[in-house]
C-alpha cells in the first residue's frame, strides 16, 4: 500500500513539474524573456 502511495505522489510531481515548465515556455513564447525576469523579481524582491 505504501508503495502505491509513493508511485501516485511521484507522478504527482512530476506533472507539477511538467506543467510548470509549459508554463514558462508559454510566458517565455508570449511575452518574451523580460516578462520571467519581471515576475521572479515581483516575488522574490
Amino acid at each position: 500500500m505504501i508503495k502505491g502511495w509513493r508511485l501516485f505522489f511521484a507522478w504527482g510531481a512530476l506533472a507539477v513539474l511538467f506543467a510548470l515548465t509549459a508554463l514558462s515556455f508559454v510566458l517565455w513564447g508570449t511575452n518574451g524573456p523580460a516578462y520571467i525576469v519581471d515576475l521572479i523579481a515581483a516575488y522574490c524582491l
